[in-house]
């Protein structure tokens, strides 16, 4: 992470717009500068305003409850707490900003703009909430949502933490005349805190703990072994010989399983082999019977085959024995009719032989 410029208006006793680019011009070919000025020139105050835009934090404005006290006269409501970061807005000023360019550790190019204002903008009015935005300088997308989304983006961007940057790049002067001043124990916890090595004095507490309850919990076991007692010469050689006779025995019967596991796969693919024979078996009856099917179809189609060499004097034959049949059906139908036809033949001679009498008989009557 790089910073590239800074820039604010009415920060304490800046109270006036100011700018500076850290990568251009004497600042950016130079590689060590320093601020310089008397006190209250405002050398600290730029050292904020990096810390505001970043972090919406101050290192020298740490929360305190004992040193919480309100800044401002007159109405309650427009005043602030010491160690609210607003209250770095000057005096008599109705709004201020600190915004920072920087290249982040993937390069892009990011701004980040702290700004905070009082209602209507006059000295007088109430002290509003601080807004915080993120905006890439490179596609103009512009992160303003809640602070912490804001907080995330930047210490991700930046690659440390509030704490991180505090310590690793904006060594407060508080703590640093502290460090001077202090004993060699307080100047060991004071750097621990500025370095955040503080972890490390807490690993070597808890190491040895850690050490403390080994070393308890292996007394306690040597207390333990002090009640076991040792075997002679003799009850140790005898311990080895039943442990030698013991091998042997798992060796025979491991040798006697390897036999048992040997036949019951013998056994098995008996078994099998008997259930194949089986199936094999009964596959070739069904064979057979198959077979025998077969042969008397084959029997049956070898007779139809040997027939059909006279299948068209067959037909011929069953053609004429039809029309035969149909010519004595003919015939008695006939033979029917002829017989109809006498018998009509002799009730009419029968008739006209009475009619022929009769008229006979009437002849004679006349004459």
């Amino acid at each position: 992470m790089k910073i590239l410029a800074l820039r604010g208006e009415n920060l304490a006793s800046i109270q006036h717009p100011f700018a500076l680019d850290f990568s251009q011009g004497p600042l950016g070919d130079s590689g060590l500068f320093a601020i310089t000025g008397k006190t209250g020139a405002g050398k600290s105050t730029l050292l904020d305003a990096i810390c505001l835009a970043l972090y919406d934090k101050i290192p020298r404005f740490q929360s305190n409850k004992k040193h919480d006290a309100d800044i401002g006269l007159g109405d309650p409501a427009t005043r602030v707490k010491a160690n609210d970061v607003r209250s770095i807005l000057s005096r008599g000023k109705g709004e201020g900003y600190a915004e920072v360019d920087f290249l982040a550790h993937d390069g892009s190019r990011w701004r980040a703009h702290w700004s905070v204002r009082r209602a209507r903008g006059k000295a007088d009015g109430r002290i509003q909430a601080s807004e915080h935005w993120l905006e890439n300088l490179t596609t103009d997308q512009r992160i303003a949502g809640k602070k912490q989304e804001v907080l995330s983006e930047i210490e991700r961007l930046v690659g440390l933490s509030y704490e991180q940057f505090r310590r690793a790049v904006m060594l407060p002067q508080g703590d640093f005349a502290a460090f001077l001043k202090a004993s060699a124990d307080d100047r060991a916890a004071l750097l621990e805190r500025m370095t955040g090595t503080e972890i490390y004095s807490r690993l070597s507490q808890m190491a040895h703990e850690r050490a403390r309850d080994e070393k308890n919990a292996l007394d306690q076991l040597t207390q333990r072994l002090g009640g076991i007692q040792l075997l002679s010469d003799d009850e140790e050689q005898q311990l080895h010989q039943a442990q030698q006779a013991c091998q042997q025995d798992i060796q025979t019967q491991q040798r006697q399983l390897k036999k048992l596991n040997d036949y019951r796969q013998q056994h098995m693919h008996l078994a099998q082999a008997e259930q194949g024979l089986g199936s094999a078996q009964k596959a070739l009856g069904d064979a057979i019977e198959a077979r025998k099917g077969v042969a008397a179809r084959r029997k049956k189609l070898d007779d139809i085959a040997r027939v059909q060499v006279a299948r068209d004097d067959w037909q011929a034959l069953q053609t004429h024995q039809w029309q035969q049949q149909a010519l004595t059906q003919d015939l008695h139908y006939l033979a029917r009719e002829e017989r109809a036809i006498a018998d009509d033949y002799e009730i009419q001679a029968a008739h006209w032989r009475d009619a022929n009498r009769g008229v006979t008989d009437a002849e004679r009557g006349l004459g």
